[in-house]
């Protein structure tokens, strides 16, 4: 007699042990948070290779398709790719640096408009009843130490980044590696798993290669799309810092949704303390790059994106914010793709959870 449980039941049992897994991790962050971060610093330049490669490996297809060998083909879109980028670093840098100074040089004045503002603000709530008025006071109190503990975090990893200016310098080998061996080391990854599990493995990689490899490039691409318009704007319009404000629109503008408002913050800020016509110019620019990569850019570069009902979105945007913070809006949509495509997979019967 078989004693086998049925397969609804083998699921929802699975599912509780990955959710209890999941609450348990959560529980003992604290005491393993400092290991993940060594790990995550140590697994930084790994990941910046695996996006490079992503970003290149099309290109290297298409000149293998000529005729070219991969090695060439490599080589090729090696001496492009990094010819543009240290051309980019070249000129960009001291501007960035200048531009990083001036700003560090107003920081006083612009906390002295802050305060300004606040002292007024405060004033004008004095005439609310007492309890609004506490309520309006503590909410101050504690946007302005989310905004302190925000800015030292990122001037925190600013450092950090320094720090590994040397460990960076291996991301073009490992890129180079990642592309030359790209076959075989997917081949030795699948023999790790059971024979059994081949042809699954093989399968799944196939549509999270097509589905997460396409979302990276194109957002990547459309990011820097948008960190230059936002730049050339800035410049346009005469607002200090556009470097460094445009390059803050195009990182931001990787995290969907919430990104372009993220990134618009600081150049508003910035053009508010300078006049109002400053600050509707400012406006004005940002209100025809969004129209511009919404209408023209994602459509074209995204095609058909990855299927996902926005919701969803939002809620692995919030999921992943909670988290891991600003990692964790960047990764949460990729992971939420992967999820995504496994969970395809099942539904057509391509890949067997019941082992």
């Amino acid at each position: 007699m078989s004693t086998q449980l049925p397969k609804w039941v083998r699921r929802l049992l699975v599912l509780f042990i990955v959710l209890v897994s999941l609450l348990v991790l959560a529980w003992l962050f604290p005491y393993y948070d400092h290991v993940l971060a060594m790990v995550g610093r140590i697994a930084l330049p790994f990941l910046l290779a695996l996006i490079l490669s992503l970003l290149l490996h099309p290109l290297i297809g298409l000149i293998e398709e000529i005729g070219a060998p991969r090695t060439l083909a490599i080589l090729l879109v090696f001496l492009a790719f990094f010819s543009l980028a240290g051309y980019g670093i070249y000129r960009g840098y001291p501007l960035f640096l200048n531009q990083l100074k001036l700003m560090g040089e107003q920081i006083p004045h612009l906390t002295q408009i802050y305060q300004q503002w606040t002292t007024e603000l405060y004033a004008q709530t004095e005439r609310f009843p007492d309890g609004i008025h506490e309520k309006l006071d503590h909410r101050f109190s504690e946007f302005e130490e989310w905004l302190s503990t925000r800015v030292m975090g990122i001037f925190a990893s600013l450092r950090g980044l320094l720090n590994m200016v040397v460990l960076f310098a291996v991301v073009p080998v490992m890129t180079f590696y990642f592309l030359k061996d790209y076959n075989r080391i997917g081949k030795w990854l699948i023999q790790l798993l059971p024979e059994s599990w081949h042809d699954e493995a093989i399968r799944l990689t196939k549509e999270l290669n097509h589905s997460l490899g396409g979302y990276i490039r194109g957002q990547l691409l459309i990011s820097l799309f948008v960190g230059v318009l936002a730049t050339v704007g800035f410049w346009l319009i005469d607002l200090p810092y556009p470097l460094i404000l445009g390059l803050v629109a195009g990182i931001t503008n990787i995290i969907p949704y919430f990104g372009p408002l993220l990134g618009a913050i600081p150049a508003l800020i910035i053009a508010l303390t300078l006049s109002l016509q400053s600050f509707l110019f400012t406006g004005l620019v940002i209100v025809i790059i969004q129209v511009a990569e919404g209408n023209l850019l994602s459509p074209y570069i995204m095609g058909r994106s990855i299927h996902i009902h926005p919701l969803f979105i939002i809620l692995a945007l919030l999921a992943g914010g909670e988290l891991a913070g600003i990692p964790g809006l960047i990764l949460a949509v990729p992971v939420l793709t992967c999820l995504k495509v496994i969970v395809e997979e099942v539904r057509a019967g391509r890949l067997s959870v019941d082992r």
